[in-house]
């Protein structure tokens, strides 16, 4: 796991927005302190350098518990490999 960034806030569509100081790749794992897994990376935005990161929060997470949680951090995991069992239908 890699440091993503410190949470910022909350948003009005319950998403978290973290800053970083890295650009992660869309659909990343994001984890909290503890390593436990809370959402996928949804949207990166703003300026190159120090982005804010847009954070899908999983629904078995209360989105609530992170109202409070201003500069805590959070990383992400990398490998985001596909699922074993899932296969694809072709198009006829």
């Amino acid at each position: 796991m890699k440091f993503l960034g410190n949470i910022s806030h909350l948003s009005n569509s319950g998403k978290l927005i973290a800053k970083s100081s890295q650009t992660p790749p869309l659909g990343a794992f994001v984890f909290d302190k503890d390593k436990k897994k809370i959402g996928k990376i949804a949207d990166v935005f703003g300026p190159t350098k120090e982005p804010y990161i847009s954070i899908n929060i999983f629904r078995s997470i209360n989105s609530k518990d992170f109202e409070n949680s201003y500069n805590e951090d959070l990383y992400f995991s990398n490998n985001n490999k596909k699922r074993k069992g899932r296969k694809t239908r072709k198009k006829k």
